[in-house]
């Protein structure tokens, strides 16, 4: 009877863990958040931005029904995905451009490259604009809504002119910020996609208004009174990993991602969709 009771408890205990990583890695958080900023144009007061992070190949449901049906509920006038949308390690690009075709059929999409794209030599570009996104490398667009206009920035993940041209990665971002910003005025609302938050500092140096980075995984195992454990590029313990940080006047927004990498797991930490309303005062 014991050894029955025991292994009885065992598989409950086995079935409940099962069943809480499966929730910590499927069930999909939207946070909404509103910036506000008296240089928006007027025109731009109440317009919403998805922001899609580090999918890192993940599927959500069949032809990523789970992840669209999210999506599609916020009602946005832009979707923005800013990097590692596939995983070096397992490649995932059949359910990343099953999610990117379903977008740009519903919304303008924007891309910029995390360091899984280029570390698989970005071969996924061409097949990204096939489709109809927009992919920003170190350049910039004007968004227009209702006659008005804001300027959209994005720039390449530093590992493209660390591995092309040896600079170091903060040489690399000041690099890739100049080349996106030479066309824009200063008097326009800047929104700049960067994949790596660490670089905050660099961003500030440039008098970004915005700007929308992934990269950390929300520092995949979020304990209480920390950032997480771990995050790439700041490693054990990291400062910046999910939510809202202000330097000097740009503001900075992280997003914990959707997908996994390196470590198969989040912990207190579920997938994240970001979704932003821009107000003005």
């Amino acid at each position: 009877m014991r050894k029955r009771t025991r292994w009885l408890v065992s598989l409950g205990v086995l079935a409940l863990g099962s069943w809480f990583l499966y929730r910590e890695n499927n069930v999909i958080d939207v946070s909404r958040m509103t910036v506000t900023s008296n240089r928006l144009p007027e025109a731009f007061d109440g317009y919403r931005v998805v922001q899609v992070a580090d999918l890192h190949g993940k599927a959500f449901g069949n032809e990523q029904e789970r992840l669209l049906n999210k999506i599609d509920r916020e009602k946005p006038d832009l979707v923005v995905m800013t990097g590692d949308l596939i995983d070096s390690r397992r490649n995932g690009e059949e359910a990343a451009l099953t999610l990117m075709k379903a977008l740009v059929d519903r919304y303008p999409v924007y891309f910029v490259t995390g360091n899984h794209e280029v570390r698989l030599n970005l071969t996924i570009l061409p097949k990204l604009e096939q489709l109809g996104v927009t992919v920003l490398r170190n350049e910039s667009r004007v968004i227009e809504y209702q006659g008005q206009s804001i300027s959209l920035l994005g720039i390449d993940d530093p590992t493209t002119t660390r591995w092309r041209e040896g600079l170091s990665e903060p040489d690399g971002i000041r690099q890739s910020l100049d080349q996106a910003l030479q066309d824009v005025s200063p008097d326009a609302f800047q929104l700049l996609l960067a994949h790596r938050p660490e670089y905050k500092s660099l961003y500030a140096e440039r008098s970004i208004d915005l700007v929308l980075s992934g990269h950390a995984h929300g520092g995949q195992i979020r304990l209480p009174f920390t950032e997480g454990l771990y995050a790439p590029g700041q490693g054990f313990f990291p400062a910046v990993t999910a939510g809202r940080y202000q330097e000097q006047q740009t503001e900075l927004i992280v997003s914990r991602g959707l997908g996994n990498s390196l470590f198969p797991f989040r912990l207190f930490n579920h997938p994240e969709l970001v979704v932003l309303t821009l107000k003005r005062p």
